[in-house]
């Protein structure tokens, strides 16, 4: 039986020469930093080596053992990638980065890179060490990229993005070191006009770690032919400095094979060369390539023509089929050795989204311009806006795409190779699938093949390539249409999916209650896809008559496994959303919000809770949408237990964490509590009176107005009314509001959202909200008192006290119910952010749902709603004013 690792003679005899070398203790320190380490035993040895390379171990490594999380970041990088490693103990200095958390985690901008590299480079007394210093800021900089991307700190597409505008700067650079030397050698005096463009993955600014950089060189029109030789030679010596191996390693490989002609035809061409090589005799993958290039270095006047000349190329009015044909031939020649183990060119891999996404921009960017990006997601995400992909096919896509990117990523930084391939061995297996955050290869294994089968279902049922499967489900495919490919995303990854299929054929309910969630409610097809019974109860109709989910969530027993608290929270929210989409006969807001009741109950038994909860916002004012949070607001009521119920409090949003991350559709927010974030989590009724007394600003009392008690005891709720209430809503205390509001606005939404935001928008949801609370607290003394927070029914308490005439009451009602079901039926079609969509396709799609004939119809409604809604704020802040 194999020793822990702490007591192996090895690691013993290591952790002896670190103490000897440090004057440490490091017992602790060996037993805890390296428990989670991808290789715990090559840890071990870089770290020694580090160390050894360092001017003062002991200082440096009593840092990391001081903050035993910033050790085990260390520790696991030291073991998670040698060419990491290498560059920290070439660079010791470089693991100060990790003690600045905050300076790690910026995001480089290329133009502060470019200055660093500038002064780098003005210190450098030889061209040799130029290139050295070059070799050094990539290293400088790849080692906080790798951080942040193994330890989760950015997303991967910012991974991508930073790469490759590393790269951008790296290029612009060693053009200007090797121009320099160059002309200084051949006594050149004036260098003339020429341009470097990138293709593929730096093209599309998606870089890897270990990457080609496929490059073109391109000269200006007319040169001389002397001239020319010498550009020639620069290009040359250029390609050298990139690849050439040193000290440091090189650059970057380059590959020059995508300039016209390939490796037959010269490295660089004039500008008016490329244009008729484009317009005359390109190849359609030739075409398909340039979708992704991009201009790095050269004039305005270069770049302009470069972009002028793609355009043309690639976004030409029609596709023909014949071209079309030739891509295809040509992917499938590439690909048709490719093994079941690469995942870029493999079935289901990488090159099947890429490939995909280029066609479809082929065919539709003449007439979408938004379509002529370069980026692959951004890619997907326009053609989801622009209708030409299903959201559930766009969502998959990414998803897809993003997994077996970071795992190239993965499989690269162990070794600084340029690999697309799964390792064989098991060791190696494992090691990937601990750096990709799974315990077992197994797991990664399974949604590794998930994610392939998905894209090979994209992929052949959006090119019209699928042969595969029953004949039912190819009259599934033929009924649905655009929606085919996002039918069978969903069937293909269920059990028994040919008997659904055979359902869906034979029984037209079924069809059409499938074709209407994937028309309007593409949202919820990842539950429905997840859940065998939650699409059975779609297809037999059930789904329109359950609602006994809040009822389900209060019954669970208090030591239930969380996991099961998640799935009945995401079914019931499931559930709830397409009743409402399919029958519109419940009251979504506060079906969702009665389901977040339950959720508390259930936490109150499940952890002893003993304080009470309030609910604020839209939880407090029952009208929660799919996306919102719950507001909270916790009280205790016995002073002396105050300490064990903020210890509670933790508890409590750990286990609100802990279902989120099993798939519950739960976020919390207690950032209006008193003092917000930097406040305690529960305050006592004493605490709580005493802010109000002293501290509490008026917008926070603004705030506390659509406060309910979810859980306890009637002073909890009696205090916060009060402070919502402690007085008359003075002019000076009116202008701070309106600041605030007006700096929230201007923060938040960008100018040319001013209009569509549905929450925030001009005449929009804040408006309404805004109308009502300010008129609530200026008119406190006549108002008709109502302890109801929903909104209808402080609208009609308005009305009742003489506030509000008959016609505003009955316009401010319409308005609520109109925009509130918009802002649900934007995010159940997959929008993000609450914006009322500008792309026809989209607005036709929420015309649909919304029962409105097209998206005209529905622009003409909400011009006008908003437009009252704006008149109705604007004459209530002068009222208020007056």
């Amino acid at each position: 039986m194999d020793l822990p690792f702490a007591e192996n003679e090895s690691v013993v005899r290591a952790r002896e020469r670190l103490e000897d070398l440090t004057g440490l203790d490091l017992g602790d320190f060996i037993l805890r930093a390296f428990q989670d380490s991808v290789d715990p035993f090559a840890a071990l040895t870089n770290l020694e080596r580090w160390l050894r390379s360092t001017s003062n171990p002991s200082i440096y490594l009593e840092q990391f053992v001081s903050i035993p999380a910033l050790g085990r970041m260390l520790v696991w990088l030291l073991g998670a990638s040698q060419p990491l490693a290498n560059t920290l103990i070439q660079n010791p200095e470089l693991a100060s980065l990790f003690l600045d958390r905050n300076e790690l985690g910026r995001i480089p901008q290329p133009d502060a890179i470019a200055l660093e590299g500038e002064h780098l480079l003005a210190a450098a007394d030889s061209y040799r060490y130029v290139l050295d210093r070059l070799r050094y800021l990539r290293q400088r900089w790849n080692l906080p990229i790798a951080i942040n991307d193994l330890f989760g700190r950015w997303d991967q597409e910012t991974v991508w993005r930073v790469l490759s505008d590393l790269a951008d700067v790296l290029v612009d650079l060693t053009a200007d070191a090797v121009w320099r030397e160059f002309a200084r050698g051949k006594a050149v005096d004036q260098r003339p006009e020429f341009m470097i463009v990138a293709f593929g993955k730096l093209g599309g600014r998606e870089l890897n770690y270990s990457s080609d950089v496929d490059l073109v060189y391109v000269s200006e029109d007319g040169l001389e032919e002397s001239k020319d030789r010498d550009l020639m030679r620069f290009f040359e010596a250029f390609g050298r400095a990139l690849t050439d191996r040193m000290g440091r390693g090189s650059l970057y490989r380059v590959d020059l094979r995508l300039r016209p002609y390939g490796g037959a035809g010269p490295i660089v061409r004039s500008m008016k060369a490329y244009e008729a090589y484009y317009r005359l005799y390109a190849e359609p993958w030739e075409v398909q390539a340039l979708l992704r290039s991009r201009p790095l270095v050269g004039s305005e006047e270069l770049r302009a023509r470069w972009s002028a000349m793609r355009e043309t190329s690639c976004f030409r009015p029609k596709l023909t089929e014949m071209n079309l044909e030739r891509m295809l031939a040509m992917k499938t020649r590439i690909e048709e050795s490719a093994s079941d183990s690469d995942i870029k060119r493999g079935e289901g891999g990488i090159r099947d989204v890429e490939f995909l996404v280029q066609i479809l921009q082929l065919l539709h960017g003449h007439r979408r311009p938004d379509l002529q990006v370069m980026p692959t997601c951004d890619a997907i995400r326009a053609l989801d806006v622009g209708g030409l992909l299903e959201p559930p096919v766009a969502s998959a896509l990414i998803d897809g795409y993003t997994f077996l990117r970071k795992l190239e990523h993965r499989a690269q930084l162990v070794g600084d190779l340029q690999t697309h391939s799964i390792p064989e061995d098991a060791a190696a297996r494992h090691r990937l699938a601990k750096l990709m955050g799974y315990e077992e290869w197994a797991e990664l294994e399974r949604e590794l093949q998930e994610h392939r089968r998905t894209i090979q279902v994209m992929y052949r049922s959006c090119m019209n390539l699928d042969e595969s499967g029953s004949a039912d489900r190819a009259d599934v495919l033929a009924q649905l249409g655009s929606l085919g490919p996002a039918a069978v995303h969903w069937f293909d990854a269920l059990p028994e999916s040919e008997a659904f299929y055979d359902l869906l054929i034979r029984n037209r309910d079924s069809l059409q209650r499938v074709r209407h969630i994937l028309a309007v409610a593409p949202r919820l097809v990842a539950q429905f896809r997840e859940s065998v019974s939650l699409t059975e109860l779609l297809m037999s109709g059930e789904i329109e008559e359950v609602d006994n989910g809040a009822e389900r969530i209060r019954q669970t027993l208090p030591d239930s496994d969380p996991r099961l608290v998640a799935t009945l929270l995401s079914h019931a929210h499931t559930t709830a959303q397409a009743r409402w989409v399919l029958s519109g006969d419940i009251d979504l807001g506060d079906h969702l919000s009665r389901l977040g009741d339950a959720l508390i109950f259930h936490c109150i038994r499940r952890l002893g809770l003993e304080f009470d909860v309030v609910g604020l916002g839209s939880f407090g004012m029952q009208e929660m949408g799919p996306s919102s949070d719950l507001d909270l607001l916790l009280i205790a009521t016995d002073r002396s237990r105050h300490q064990p119920a903020e210890g509670q409090a933790e508890r409590l949003l750990s286990f609100l964490g802990e279902i989120k991350r099993l798939g519950a559709p739960v976020s919390y927010d207690l950032r209006l509590r008193p003092e917000g974030s930097k406040g305690l989590l529960v305050r006592t009724l004493d605490g709580f009176r005493a802010y109000d007394a002293e501290g509490m600003e008026e917008w926070e009392r603004f705030a506390l107005g659509h406060a309910r008690l979810v859980h306890g005891s009637s002073p909890s709720i009696e205090v916060v009314r009060q402070a919502a209430n402690r007085h008359v809503l003075s002019v000076d205390s009116l202008e701070d509001l309106l600041a605030m509001k007006q700096r929230i606005e201007t923060e938040r939404l960008r100018p040319e959202l001013s209009r569509r935001d549905l929450k925030l928008g001009a005449g929009c949801l804040n408006d309404l909200e805004w109308t009502m609370r300010l008129l609530e607290m200026k008119e406190r003394a006549r108002l008709v008192q109502s302890n109801s927070t929903r909104f209808d029914d402080r609208v009609s308490s308005l009305f009742e006290s003489g506030l509000l005439g008959a016609d505003e009451r009955t316009s401010m009602l319409e308005a609520h119910r109109f925009l509130l079901d918009l802002r649900y039926r934007v995010y159940l079609l997959g929008i993000n952010g609450d914006i009322l969509p500008d792309a026809p396709e989209k607005l036709d799609r929420l015309a649909e749902s919304a029962g409105l004939q097209g998206g005209n119809s529905l622009l003409a409604r909400y011009h006008s709603i908003t437009a009252s809604v704006r008149r109705m704020y604007l004459d209530a802040v002068e009222r208020v004013r007056a």
